[in-house]
């Protein structure tokens, strides 16, 4: 199932990335930028990361017996994933300053203070909190290479901190995506008529508004549930299979929901598909002209 996904998706995140290089007035702009961050982050995940999980899966163990290859799986598996989702709650407070309040990013200095540097900021803080709480904090917790991430991590074993790590790392940006998706969905509807006035206005911002929602949606269906089921088996004593079930399937299920990303960026980016519409006609000329040649 993984590699299902992870194929279109990394073909349509190398696609992306590919013409982000070749259109500069698609990489240039603005509100382009966070989502170009986020493709990238999730092509070195599908590489990285996801790669050794579909290894997992397809051989029923982790294939480098090596407690140290079991910290960097841990590693790289805990920063992804929070990377990923911190992108996106950027991603979505950024859509929802676009469209309401574009005068605090319209200069170098404002762009400066509410998008480079928290973005920075938080990279650095999720790198570090998992560098450390992975390679410097070590535990007596034996690797289980018939477990994916090798059994329990070192993080877990510390409540507070492991409640911390899912409220502030995990369950706030997920809130943040949702909430703030809904809430733009909400009051665009609500100030639509104010908005199609100015016709070129409204077409930028509804594009940008469905290519925020298609991206929410899988969030909704996958990590709301998954945070949920997580910080209840994080605090409780005691918990029951069924949870630990449903925790593995949807943690399963994230993969696949963030795979989806690239495909989404891809077929929702405006330059890229006229790119796509402009080569189509030509080809389709080429080959009636061949046609039409060999019945003459």
């Amino acid at each position: 199932m993984l590699l299902l996904f992870a194929i279109p998706s990394t073909i349509c995140a190398l696609y992306f990335i590919y013409n982000v290089i070749r259109i500069p007035t698609f990489r240039k702009r603005f509100q382009n930028q966070t989502l170009i961050i986020l493709v990238c982050i999730i092509l070195l995940d599908i590489v990285l990361n996801i790669s050794i999980t579909m290894s997992f899966y397809a051989r029923g163990y982790v294939g480098i017996q090596t407690q140290s290859f079991c910290y960097y799986w841990q590693f790289i598996d805990y920063s992804f994933t929070s990377l990923v989702i911190w992108s996106k709650a950027i991603f979505t407070f950024e859509r929802y300053i676009l469209v309401f309040y574009p005068n605090l990013l319209r200069s170098q200095r404002k762009r400066l203070i509410f998008h480079y540097a928290p973005l920075i900021l938080m990279y650095i803080y999720l790198i570090l909190f998992y560098l450390l709480n992975t390679f410097l904090y070590t535990c007596r917790n034996k690797p289980q290479y018939y477990a994916h991430l090798c059994g329990t991590q070192c993080l877990d074993n510390l409540s507070g901190l492991s409640t911390f790590n899912w409220i502030f790392n995990i369950l706030f940006p997920v809130f943040v995506i949702i909430f703030g998706s809904l809430l733009l969905l909400i009051r665009v509807l609500w100030t639509r008529r104010e908005m199609q006035r100015n016709l070129r206005n409204w077409s930028k911002n509804w594009k940008m508004i469905v290519q925020l929602l298609a991206i929410v949606f899988m969030y909704m269906m996958v990590w709301l549930p998954l945070s949920i089921v997580s910080l209840i088996t994080t605090l409780s004593q005691s918990v029951p299979f069924v949870f630990s079930s449903i925790e593995n399937y949807l943690y399963f299920s994230s993969y696949l929901c963030e795979m989806c990303v690239p495909m989404a960026a891809l077929f929702l980016a405006p330059e890229i598909i006229q790119k796509l519409r402009r080569h189509r006609p030509s080809s389709i000329m080429d080959i009636a002209s061949v046609t039409v040649a060999q019945h003459l």
